[in-house]
């Protein structure tokens, strides 16, 4: 869960339950599996540019950072972020005030442990549809963003079959974008919701290894 997301949605999909429009339309495509060992972009939204759709690579660096996203991911992992280490920790807790984003997925991975074997699972939603998972970024010196989820307490939905984590993404209702995304959202306000997670409801697929 912590290394791949999913999003299988296709732009015209996207388009209309998200109601945005793509700012490089030519460079999305729909993936299975984005792994985040690898170097891989992801579909975000900025609070930069609220009401377009772009590229973010997943794996947040430090703002202008110049080195290269292997190197520093050896360092540190920056693919997710719970909720205390954003508070404290100078990577994360400037963005949170002034670069929150928007990661659009139709799904995530999850693993259970039984006896000596791994079992994988895939969460999406019913009907499938693309939905907003709660992030922050940085911007490279080259101008490239960067981004990490921010991870919240599993829920019960996910937690019978969830024993390896005790965290799950934090998913971003609709209906809250304009406030996560609002350069006048209190940092007070976005903590409210980072800290109160949405409780919704997944479809959970076993997937072969």
């Amino acid at each position: 869960m912590k290394y791949s997301l999913s999003n299988t949605a296709s732009k015209t999909l996207i388009r209309e339950e998200l109601g945005i429009k793509f700012k490089y339309p030519n460079i999305y495509k729909p993936r299975l599996k984005i792994d985040g060992y690898k170097e891989q972009s992801v579909s975000i939204i900025t609070m930069e540019e609220p009401n377009l759709i772009t590229q973010g690579i997943w794996g947040i660096l430090p703002q202008n950072f110049e080195g290269e996203w292997k190197k520093f991911q050896r360092l540190k992992t920056t693919l997710h972020v719970n909720e205390k280490e954003i508070s404290e920790n100078v990577l994360y807790k400037e963005a949170l005030e002034r670069r929150r984003c928007l990661i659009i997925v139709t799904g995530f991975y999850t693993h259970h442990l039984e006896g000596k074997k791994i079992t994988n699972y895939l969460v999406e939603k019913t009907p499938l549809k693309p939905f907003y998972l709660a992030g922050i970024y940085n911007v490279l010196e080259d101008g490239f963003a960067t981004c990490s989820v921010i991870n919240t307490n599993t829920n019960s939905c996910l937690s019978s079959i969830n024993n390896l984590y005790e965290v799950m993404p934090l998913q971003i209702p609709k209906m809250f974008k304009n406030i996560w995304l609002d350069k006048a959202t209190t940092i007070k306000d976005i903590n409210y919701i980072v800290s109160k997670p949405y409780i919704t409801k997944f479809k959970i697929q076993r997937i072969a290894s």
